[in-house]
């Protein structure tokens, strides 16, 4: 008969047994099946078919999850936290397989060590072996780091197992240290925000405002009594945001002068020609200036 083709493969094996499976009947035995399967159908949801691997078992079930042990312990968990009781053991190991997805064939030291680890579980506690264990704290130190030591065991084939439970007091603090990150994080965006919006409430009044000239044909600036220079050739001058009083003067003529309320960044034109004013027109009129000029009577 020719050997099946298997190909090698490390990952994360879950053994779920239901306790004390023998002592009930038949028709017992296949509801607790049925219900044990609905639940890993719920639980592996959201891992593809070809990443994931469901065997049968005498009193249970074997998972195999391929890929991050972080995803695989997550749907373990769902899977023992409602429901019948099991007793459940998560390993990570070498398995032989004819082909990933539902259609493979699965072997190997991996489920053994799974099987193993379960037969020491209890229901209020999954195992978890070394080898898992080493894994899950390459993949997630954070969520490896709520797993303490319990012991080593020995199986009916004489192995030792070194295996980790999930410590209640270790999960709490890494909860509370994932809490106090995010609220960090959020005072820490919140900052950031605040900051940005006074700088850039800060960068917006600091703006001088621009004032443009336009003076014929030419005159002295003063702004608020300072001399700021001539124009032309100055065309533009930027002053500080707020009130100012500006003036233009020209010799002979009356000096021109505005109050302005300047915004910062704001652009404002500042226009004025200087003209002479008109000559008076001579008393008497167009008639007795033109009979004065020729020797009429006054």
């Amino acid at each position: 008969m020719p050997k099946a083709d298997t190909t090698p493969a490390h990952a994360s094996v879950a053994f779920l047994r239901i306790p004390r499976f023998d002592s009930h009947g038949v028709s017992e035995q296949a509801a607790l099946k049925k219900r044990l399967e609905a639940r890993c159908r719920e639980a592996l949801g959201g891992i593809g078919g070809a990443d994931r691997a469901v065997l049968d078992a005498d009193d249970g079930l074997a998972v195999v999850v391929f890929g991050d042990p972080a995803r695989a312990l997550a749907a373990v968990e769902a899977m023992a936290r409602d429901g019948d009781p099991l007793q459940v053991g998560v390993n990570y190991g070498p398995l032989a397989l004819t082909a990933k997805g539902p259609e493979g064939r699965v072997f190997g030291d991996g489920l053994t060590a799974a099987a193993a680890a379960a037969r020491f579980a209890s229901p209020e506690r999954p195992l978890v072996t070394h080898d898992f264990h080493r894994a899950l704290e390459a993949a997630d130190p954070g969520r490896a780091g709520s797993f303490s030591p319990v012991g080593d065991f020995t199986d009916t084939r004489v192995r030792m197992h070194s295996l980790y439970a999930a410590d209640p007091a270790k999960r709490a603090a890494s909860r509370r240290r994932a809490l106090r990150r995010g609220a960090l994080g959020v005072a820490a965006i919140l900052f950031l925000g605040f900051s940005a919006r006074f700088a850039h409430h800060v960068f917006l009044s600091m703006r001088p405002a621009v004032l443009t000239l336009a003076v014929k044909p030419r005159g002295e600036v003063f702004v608020d009594g300072v001399p700021r220079g001539r124009t032309p050739p100055l065309t533009q001058l930027e002053v500080p945001a707020g009130r100012h009083v500006i003036s233009v003067r020209h010799p002979g003529f009356a000096p021109f002068e505005r109050t302005l309320d300047l915004k910062p960044g704001e652009r404002r034109e500042v226009a004025h020609t200087f003209a002479a004013a008109r000559p008076p027109e001579p008393k008497g009129g167009f008639w007795q200036d033109l009979r004065r000029r020729f020797g009429g009577s006054r």
